[in-house]
């Protein structure tokens, strides 16, 4: 008998834009994209946090109603991607005594990450997400997964990730506002290491730049599971906003000058470029646009050193860093990311293992997306066949009236 399709969903809101993706799951093995939507949010983020509910949500809903067309498949709920400096992971540990009569259970773990978590997160943070990553039985550490052993005593390490209350209830009341429900916050560059890392590579030691508009995150992995996250609060649209101010243009023709015009090794060419941008001629030198745009990018990427010498990996990961993210697309990001962090460095291309309209969105840009979908799938969170039902529109007006 063949098995009946689920659904998985994943939608990534930045700063300036919102991608969402529709994966059908027929088993663990065959798993497809069927739909992907995006959308302009134009107003109302900045730097990863909502300042405005109505913003994001108007944009969730446009990227959702391109999904629903294109599946047949409504999105009542989803996984979503959350951002912003106020993001970060803290090592925590705790240690109780259990019984020898029936083996660890899960109301032991449970017990134990209670403890180890006690007063350590503070009351205006929200948990997101509690990583394991050593458990000693006995004082025999190492242990991966106790559930059954015998011991007297066990410890636990874990990595707990975490965000400010306020920003997680907005994040998640814009969603609402959007007629979705938010299974799960994640971290876009948690969802984006799902998406372009194997896990031999978080094995191994590995850790992936979430390169976006208005922030740069990383997340490192060793040993299987994650070891830091940090946030850089700033992103490709500072270099943007670096060229405007310096060749005296527009953000919409520096945006057009920093995709274009950089050469891929940031050498010297003497050239004089001229474009043209609504009816007017604009000229510039190349080289300028060359050293504006790497002095911007070598700093967010010493900021990143940091973040790799704090959590205890400048230099140490064996399987380099990958980059995603809208700033991926610069051209020369790979080899200079790569000099600046003395690691192997690639831009990573989501998609590996999924069929359908893979192809479509085999760019860096859509790596949270993915990742987020791909979670909610390997969570067994699906969304059933179901026929398309009538959904309540977005009404901007009626909120914007609410307001008042």
């Amino acid at each position: 008998m063949e098995e009946q399709s689920k659904y998985a969903f994943g939608v990534d809101v930045g700063t300036e834009n919102v991608r969402a993706v529709a994966l059908e799951v027929q088993n663990p093995e065959t798993v497809k994209v069927i739909a992907y939507g995006e959308a302009k949010n134009m107003r109302g983020m900045r730097k990863g946090i909502v300042t405005d509910l109505s913003g994001p949500a108007e944009a969730v809903d446009k990227a959702l109603k391109i999904v629903e067309s294109m599946s047949g498949v409504n999105v009542d709920h989803a996984y979503i991607s959350i951002n912003g400096s106020h993001l970060s992971s803290e090592k925590v540990s705790g240690m109780i005594a259990v019984s020898q009569s029936s083996g660890i259970t899960e109301e032991d773990l449970d017990r134990l990450e209670d403890t180890a978590m006690s007063g350590r997160i503070s009351s205006n943070r929200r948990v997101l997400d509690v990583v394991p990553l050593n458990y000693t039985l006995d004082g025999q550490g190492g242990i991966r997964s106790p559930k059954g052993m015998m011991a007297n005593k066990i410890e636990m390490v874990a990595n707990v990730v975490s965000g400010l209350a306020p920003n997680i209830d907005a994040l998640g009341r814009a969603m609402a506002l959007a007629n979705l429900e938010a299974l799960r916050f994640v971290p876009a560059v948690i969802a984006s290491a799902r998406a372009v890392l194997t896990e031999k590579q978080m094995e191994n030691g590995a850790c992936v730049i979430d390169f976006g508009s208005a922030t740069t995150s990383i997340a490192v992995y060793d040993e299987g599971d994650l070891q830091y996250l940090g946030v850089v609060p700033a992103g490709a649209n500072n270099i943007t906003k670096d060229l405007a101010i310096s060749l005296e243009l527009n953000t919409e023709v520096a945006e057009e000058i920093k995709l274009r015009f950089v050469t891929p090794d940031f050498a010297e060419t003497g050239k004089e470029v001229t474009l043209r941008h609504a009816g007017e001629t604009i000229s510039f030198s190349q080289d300028e646009v060359n050293t504006i745009v790497k002095e911007r990018i070598v700093d967010i990427f010493a900021h990143i050193n940091e973040h790799l010498r704090r959590a205890g990996y400048a230099q140490k990961l064996p399987e380099g860093a990958v980059i995603v993210g809208a700033g991926a697309k610069i051209k020369g990001l790979a080899g200079l990311a790569k000099e600046q962090l003395k690691m192997a460095t690639r831009i990573g291309v989501p998609g590996a293992g999924l069929s359908g309209i893979i192809e479509d969105i085999e760019r860096p840009e859509y790596a949270a997306a993915i990742g987020l979908a791909q979670m909610m799938a390997d969570d067994g969170r699906f969304s059933g066949m179901g026929e398309m039902k009538e959904k309540k529109p977005f009404d901007l007006l009626g909120f914007l009236k609410k307001k008042k």
